[in-house]
């Protein structure tokens, strides 16, 4: 009896764990969830610093528009998956290009490009300073309250598992994207 017990708890939980793991199965998922309940994902949009004149024609991008020093372009199939929800560069005759993820914001109807910069919030003031030690990240800036911060977590290979990560550990209190979007629209 006992045992058809353990086998029923570890069956369950592993049922549990694998419903988790399947809930995010596109690229920036859990990206877009963190980043709140207006955002939405878009795999076939990337943001890049280099401007449509100067694109290479080999990518075949479409120029959507222009936030800020970002150029949003619309692509034919993604180039994101969950295990690379990140920027990644992509060469064109020896030239760099890079290109980060990109999200729609459904309340303002523009497009919001994800940086690699992160706020952390974690529940104690003192543990705020052990992430750039624990993860890797580059401090930049504590926030007023001490136990938030932002980070720059460039060299992670997807943001999304990061995330998921940051959500295990049980200093950590919230973790979200700090977007690259256009504020207001003036009148």
């Amino acid at each position: 009896m006992k045992k058809i017990i353990w086998a029923g708890l570890v069956l369950g939980i592993s049922f549990i764990t694998s419903q988790q793991a399947a809930a995010f199965t596109g690229p920036c998922q859990l990206v877009a969830k963190m980043a709140g309940p207006a955002y939405e994902t878009k795999a076939l949009r990337v943001a890049s610093f280099t401007a449509e004149s100067a694109m290479p024609q080999a990518f075949e991008l479409s120029f959507l528009e222009q936030n800020g020093g970002w150029f949003i372009y619309q692509t034919q199939q993604s180039w994101f998956d969950k295990e690379s929800c990140a920027p990644l560069v992509k060469w064109h005759e020896n030239k760099a290009i890079e290109f980060a993820p990109v999200l729609f914001n459904t309340s303002t109807g523009r497009n919001a490009v994800v940086t690699p910069s992160f706020l952390i919030k974690t529940y104690n003031k003192d543990d705020i300073d052990k992430m750039a030690g624990r993860y890797g990240f580059k401090l930049l800036t504590h926030l007023p309250r001490g136990s938030s911060a932002i980070f720059d977590v460039t060299g992670v290979t997807s943001y999304d598992r990061m995330l998921e990560e940051l959500d295990r550990d049980k200093d950590v209190q919230v973790a979200a994207p700090v977007l690259s979007e256009p504020r207001y629209r003036l009148r």
